[in-house]
């Protein structure tokens, strides 16, 4: 089971790799960081001669996935994960509900350890599968969609391996 869900793709483009890069970097505002700002372009990060960085530039919800590519000729891969900072502020929100059962555990308060085990199980699934995977789901469609547009893809296919954590 992963913590964190990533998709991997194959993507064929209409245009060469050096036209749709310089039409994405059109509509990318470049920094060295990930960090959401008030831009009209569609994307905030990196762009260069054979890949990109980017997040999608929408304010709140826009860091939330990273979309990493690298093209070549009218072919690329693309990996959507879920930002770093995100990561980080997901595992704590992971970790409350182990943490309190482990604060009742060390109390010694029998019956509120009893009671803590499902609660705990559930708050982790809920969290994880429920609102992290939906989010995920839809931010990287969003984003995908967008790239798409902007760069031309025609074919896109899933890669089922997934190498990350």
């Amino acid at each position: 089971m992963k913590i964190f869900p990533t998709n991997n793709y194959q993507f064929e483009l209409k245009k060469e790799s050096s036209d749709a890069l310089s039409e994405l970097e059109k509509n990318t505002m470049i920094t060295d960081s990930l960090v959401s700002e008030w831009t009209k372009k569609a994307f905030i990060g990196q762009v260069n001669r054979n890949g990109f960085k980017i997040i999608s530039s929408k304010p709140g919800r826009g860091a939330f996935c990273v979309l990493e590519g690298k093209v070549e000729s009218y072919n690329g891969t693309l990996e959507i994960r879920i930002h770093k900072a995100f990561r980080v502020m997901l595992s704590l929100i992971f970790l409350f509900p182990i943490i309190g059962f482990l604060i009742a555990l060390f109390t010694k308060e029998k019956e509120i350890i009893i009671s803590l085990i499902i609660p705990t199980l559930m708050a982790i699934v809920v969290f994880r599968f429920i609102f992290t995977e939906l989010a995920f789901r839809i931010i990287s469609k969003n984003g995908l969609n967008k790239l798409t547009e902007i760069i031309g893809i025609t074919k896109l296919k899933k890669n089922e391996v997934q190498h990350r954590l």
